[in-house]
């Protein structure tokens, strides 16, 4: 729910996409100078807030020959479960391509085996990220900006508010143990 909820917000919008032009256009893209000419069959990776609504006219397609393939899904899986204390480097915006391939796979392969493979592998990587990132958390909740660089988007999002809860919920029991009124008198 989160995710699909930050998925639609300016986050994403300078997520870049792998796009092949469908169609030869002159345009004027979002936040550039100029027009812009696209020759058909070119492949260029654009923004998200650029490539979205020349996708929706039928100008550009998303190259879903550049976007992971279920092998690459299953490579991720297996660095990540090699070793469960560290969390490996991963593209920003991993979660939104990988869900793009997905998209891609349902409408090639609807109720596939490949399908089901590829989400289970999806599946398998946010546990344990999620794992590493919570027992993180667990030892240390100040958010640690190394740590950050190894996370897309969602799971930076997602860490920054454990270690809020936690540091809230340790520093609050912390002052309970100290200084707490149990029973409605002032220790003072």
């Amino acid at each position: 729910m989160v995710a699909m909820e930050l998925a639609r917000t300016v986050i994403v919008a300078d997520a870049t996409l792998p796009v092949t032009v469908l169609e030869d256009v002159k345009t004027v893209l979002p936040g550039r100078v100029g027009e812009l000419t696209l020759k058909k069959g070119a492949k260029l990776e654009l923004s998200l807030r650029e490539a979205l609504p020349l996708i929706r006219k039928g100008v550009l397609a998303v190259d879903e020959e550049r976007l992971y393939s279920l092998q690459e899904l299953n490579k991720v899986r297996w660095i990540e479960s090699r070793d469960m204390q560290t969390l490996q480097k991963m593209d920003e915006y991993f979660y939104l391509k990988a869900r793009l391939m997905l998209a891609s796979l349902e409408r090639r392969e609807p109720g596939s085996r490949r399908v089901s493979l590829a989400k289970a592998a999806l599946i398998d990587i946010i546990k344990l990220r999620l794992q590493k990132i919570v027992r993180s958390v667990m030892a240390n909740p100040e958010p640690d900006r190394e740590f950050m660089e190894r996370m897309t988007w969602e799971e930076r999002v997602l860490y920054v508010r454990l270690c809020e809860i936690v540091r809230g919920w340790y520093e609050s029991m912390i002052e309970f143990v100290e200084r707490g009124d149990v029973i409605g008198e002032d220790a003072g």
